[in-house]
């Protein structure tokens, strides 16, 4: 197999089909994550190495200084390993993706019982929280791509990052999802979520959002035709959709919300909306009620929905008038700044989606 590098040199891969095994995540190839993905990561990680280690201090200096985090840090010692976290990074660009890496994120993630943290970080966060630090660190991840490489790659390979890091938030949250008993029926709040600042969702985030959707809503036929096409071909999700009315709904309801998201504000109503959206894939909840979607499939899914708009937004680029236009290739750095707005977006979203699997109503916050 052979992998084109950003100077247009081609490297042979030895070994290939061991880069990505079931151990490491089941649902990986579900996701779209293979070995064209686990090359993509490896050698662009490669190439802005020296800017991923400065994510560990970057980190640990974050948790100390936000106000959603510096409350739960403790005292004068800062409970963050930054060469755990580096060791992570390092072996996440290197690889294999197999299940050596998975138990590696689960023994620095996992903190007993139902409790979870941050990889490296040595005291329980909660799940939430967890979420969006990895929605901030795509963020950072897609930053030093702009630095670094043409907007085709940071498009074509920050596909494949984004997609990984969904598969290790997987694995990351593994003992704090549980099957609920039902929906939690409680939609009403009062914003997006409570830690989209936190994740690096902020007004210059929403307004590169409230830009850009407009010239991805109109794909919102092509996205429910892939989309359920790509469900429908795979037998880990071919399953939940053998009833036709209970297809036709689906559709209807993926197509709404690719609308929702490319035409609506990310605020409290959409927090609703999502809160609807996640109950109806739990046992009793919508018109469905047999129909259990399982938390490690809307992870993995999501994973997939990330590497494909990320791929997308190669397409768009910022005009003359501060707005967006579409058709065009955008310089790196903007290329990145773009697919940070939309990648933290769709991350938090997946926390909502999330929430009836949490196994507490604070983890569910």
């Amino acid at each position: 197999m052979s992998v084109s590098d950003q100077a247009g040199e081609v490297r042979e891969v030895e070994g290939y089909d061991q880069l990505v095994t079931p151990e490491f995540a089941p649902l990986a190839e579900f996701a779209g994550f293979g070995v064209y993905e686990a090359v993509a990561v490896q050698e662009t990680g490669e190439g802005i190495s020296a800017l991923i280690d400065r994510i560990p201090g970057a980190i640990s200096g974050y948790l100390r200084m936000r106000p959603e985090s510096a409350s739960l840090m403790g005292g004068s010692h800062l409970p963050v390993s930054e060469p755990l976290i580096k060791e992570w990074l390092d072996r996440t660009i290197v690889g294999p993706f197999d299940g050596e890496l998975a138990d590696f994120v689960r023994g620095i993630s996992h903190v007993g019982g139902e409790e979870v943290t941050f990889p490296g970080v040595q005291i329980p966060l909660p799940p939430q929280l967890v979420l969006a630090l990895i929605a901030w660190l795509q963020g950072q991840i897609l930053g030093a791509m702009g630095e670094t490489y043409d907007a085709v790659t940071v498009s074509a390979a920050g596909a494949a990052w984004m997609n990984q890091l969904m598969l290790q938030l997987g694995i990351i949250l593994e003992p704090s999802l549980a099957e609920p008993d039902g929906p939690l029926g409680r939609h009403e709040a009062a914003e997006f979520h409570p830690y989209a600042e936190f994740a690096g969702l902020g007004a210059k985030e929403m307004s590169i959002l409230r830009k850009t959707g407009p010239l991805l809503g109109p794909a919102a036929g092509g996205v429910v035709t892939l989309a359920y096409d790509y469900l429908l071909s795979r037998p880990e999700s071919a399953g939940y959709f053998q009833d036709a009315s209970h297809l036709a709904q689906r559709k209807m309801t993926l197509k709404g919300w690719w609308s929702k998201t490319t035409m609506k504000p990310m605020d409290g109503d959409f927090h609703t909306y999502m809160s609807k959206v996640a109950d109806a894939h739990v046992k009793g909840g919508g018109t469905h009620p047999h129909v259990v979607i399982p938390a490690d499939l809307t992870i993995a899914l999501m994973g997939w929905v990330e590497m494909r708009v990320m791929t997308a937004l190669n397409t768009i680029a910022p005009g003359t008038d501060g707005e967006y236009v579409f058709g065009k290739v955008p310089e790196p750095a903007a290329a990145a700044e773009v697919g940070q707005a939309w990648m933290r977006m769709l991350t938090l979203q997946l926390g909502i989606l999330l929430k009836p699997y949490l196994t507490s109503s604070a983890a569910a916050a």
